[in-house]
């Protein structure tokens, strides 16, 4: 009830889905994110997914999201409009730099007059973390015609800055649910401690867990064995 929910209405919806590393939820994530891709035009829906498991990298969790979000973005665009994006995100990035009251942090991270442009852009790539979810948000508000899928996939498998990432993811999230497009993000992870309390409130389909009334108002069973079965035979 709650997946279908999800999958079909036509306000912002958000579902959780959580259970231990055998019921391979990474691959329902996969069927999910082709199933999007396949069913919808890009001209009236984009996708856009993040897959902990493969990001790897020197920078940040956080920033390695955001980056590949905007790639997926830009991707997903008219060739005619994707230079327009780029530098929408540039120039939010330029006016949390160039805020008065952040002179100082300008300084600090490191630019000079001398710098070549392609340097400039990579500092500016690796900007604050709030300034780099601000630019992503500007990034978005320009898209808000478009309908969207988000999937975020397997959270708990993120080892540094974990908090920060599914406390962005969060925020995000909620920002995302202001649209008045229609928006479904799923987000997939093993239901621990630290996430569940980061993700209280969220609608959540939780492997062999069934609902109990009021005080657990979205959790149910899933048949995760029956779902692949259904995913394999499609």
């Amino acid at each position: 009830m709650d997946f279908r929910q999800w999958n079909t209405a036509s306000r912002p919806q958000v579902l959780w889905l959580s259970g231990p590393p055998e019921c391979d939820i990474h691959q329902v994530s996969s069927y999910i994110v082709d199933q999007e891709k396949n069913r919808t035009s890009k001209t009236q829906h984009f996708v856009l997914y993040f897959f902990c498991s493969t990001a790897a990298g020197k920078q940040p969790i956080v920033v390695i999201f955001i980056h590949t979000l905007l790639d997926q973005i830009v991707s997903s665009s008219p060739t005619s409009k994707r230079g327009l994006i780029v530098r929408r995100f540039l120039h939010s990035l330029l006016e949390g730099a160039f805020n008065k009251e952040r002179i100082p942090n300008w300084e600090r991270r490191g630019f000079n007059e001398k710098d070549p442009p392609d340097e400039d852009i990579r500092k500016l790539l690796n900007a604050p973390t709030n300034e780099l979810w601000a630019a992503l948000e500007a990034v978005l508000g320009d898209e808000e015609q478009r309908g969207l899928s988000v999937v975020v996939d397997g959270l708990d498998k993120v080892e540094h800055q974990r908090d920060e990432l599914i406390r962005g993811v969060r925020a995000f999230v909620e920002h995302l649910q202001q649209r008045t497009s229609k928006v479904k993000t799923l987000l997939t992870s093993r239901p621990l401690a630290d996430i569940k309390d980061v993700f209280d409130g969220l609608s959540c389909i939780e492997h062999d867990r069934e609902r109990k009334g009021p005080s657990v108002p979205h959790v149910l069973t899933l048949n995760w064995t029956n779902l692949n079965e259904q995913r394999v035979l499609s």
